[in-house]
């Protein structure tokens, strides 16, 4: 039997790891800002805080500390219920897709040394995206502006435990990523050579790696960090429909619609986990993620109508700056256990606003400077237990001052609020 190829099981993690629903949960930029209930319940302050499975897509060296095998699963219903867009032409409206969801699933288990643990896990690595289908522009039309952009990541480490104070780990990752677009599909006008576009089919498979350390200074302090390189995304294979209606050649379809430019950037983390107490554990975190050196600018390409029309374009291309700005996240966490049973969580996330504010636009709105988190992990039994946490994105609007975009006087707006329901079995 012949093995499946890398795309063949990004695609199958997608259909087993996904978005369910329209819009995607982002919040450190493009990135989501955590993953599992016990990493957002303290703000994803999780680098020195070891755990869950999903440690091989957080801080690989955590999963040394998983004693025998854990199966870790979360559902993550979210709104988008700050998702808004106005503009001269438009009063303040609201996303069209506000509801999804985030599906994760990840695997430990001890190898045939005790100092080696393996780890395998499926993740929604963020994305982006909003709709708008009745939008007033300025050719006079009421038209659709739509992206839905999103990253599901097959994550595979290992961990290795040098010394009883010193684990390092290292994973390697699968991304699949897709893409679909509408910029006012039917809206065509000759007069300022504006011609509507929609994108289907657009996705790829692409790789990167992370690598780990857990060092404990003490049996009530430990350091966490990690690095995780850039992932040049592939979004690829694409149709892409362009409105001539208005040159009298009617919507003419694309091949090899391709979109180049997005990444998720390069990373580096630190933090520090102190047990103050028996039952009170305190943890913070400081990461630096290179946006500047990963989302510079994306470029839209197609060619080979299907018409073979020589009164249209034989290949087009659309450029969008983005100009990402580097992002320094700060984020709090602390834990509190009630009993052996119960464990309280909260936790807050700082970061910087990666998207200057000349080249927002209604779907690239990804803004969000503020996250407040709550949590509960509660022991069912000695093989199970459950968790859930709160995530608390506030509204807020930024002024799109974008000159590439058929806007006037726009404002675009972010927000989110999302709860965590996470399912765990030891063996």
């Amino acid at each position: 039997m012949s093995m499946p190829s890398p795309r063949a099981v990004a695609l199958l993690s997608l259909s087993i790891t996904a978005v369910v629903g329209g819009p995607v949960l982002a919040g450190n930029g493009l990135n989501v800002t955590g993953v599992g209930a016990q990493s957002l319940g303290m703000g994803s302050a999780d680098l020195a805080v070891p755990g869950s499975s999903a440690a091989v897509t957080i801080n690989p060296a955590n999963l040394t500390q998983i004693p025998g095998s854990r199966l870790d699963a979360s559902i993550e219903p979210f709104v988008t219920n700050g998702f808004s867009h106005r503009d001269s032409l438009n009063s303040r409206k609201r996303s069209d897709e506000q509801y999804g969801a985030l599906l994760n699933a990840s695997y430990a288990r001890k190898l045939w040394r005790p100092d080696l643990t393996l780890g395998v896990g499926m993740f929604v690595a963020g994305g982006s995206g909003s709709e708008y289908e009745d939008l007033n522009t300025a050719f006079g039309t009421t038209d659709a502006y739509a992206v839905t952009f999103g990253v599901t990541r097959l994550a595979t480490g290992i961990g290795w435990q040098l010394t009883p104070q010193l684990s390092l780990g290292a994973a390697f990752n699968v991304s699949y990523a897709s893409l679909r677009q509408k910029l006012f599909p039917k809206t065509s006008d000759a007069a300022s050579g504006f011609y509507g576009l929609r994108l289907d089919g657009a996705d790829g498979v692409s790789y990167n790696g992370r690598v780990g350390l857990l060092y404990r200074l003490s049996p009530t302090i430990a350091i966490g960090a990690s690095y995780a390189s850039i992932n040049k995304l592939k979004l690829e294979g694409g149709e892409l429909s362009v409105n001539y209606e208005a040159l009298g050649e009617g919507v003419v379809r694309y091949g090899e619609a391709r979109v180049k430019g997005f990444a998720l950037p390069q990373e580096f983390g630190i933090g520090i986990a102190w047990r103050a107490t028996p039952k009170w554990l305190l943890s913070t975190e400081v990461t630096w993620l290179d946006w500047s050196g990963a989302a510079k600018s994306v470029r839209l390409s197609a060619r080979d109508p299907e018409t073979g029309n020589a009164n249209v374009p034989q290949s087009v291309a659309f450029d969008q700056a983005l100009e990402f700005r580097d992002q320094f996240v700060f984020a709090l966490g602390t834990a509190y256990d009630l009993s052996d049973k119960t464990r309280l969580m909260a936790g807050i996330n700082l970061a910087r606003n990666p998207v200057p504010n000349r080249n927002v636009t209604p779907t690239i709105n990804v803004t969000q400077e503020l996250e407040l988190n709550l949590g509960i992990r509660q022991v069912l039994s000695d093989r199970w237990e459950f968790a859930s946490a709160i995530q608390y994105q506030p509204s807020k609007t930024e002024a799109a001052n974008n000159p590439a975009q058929p806007f006037t006087n726009a404002r675009d707006g972010y927000g989110v609020i999302a709860w965590t329901f996470e399912f765990s079995r030891r063996w």
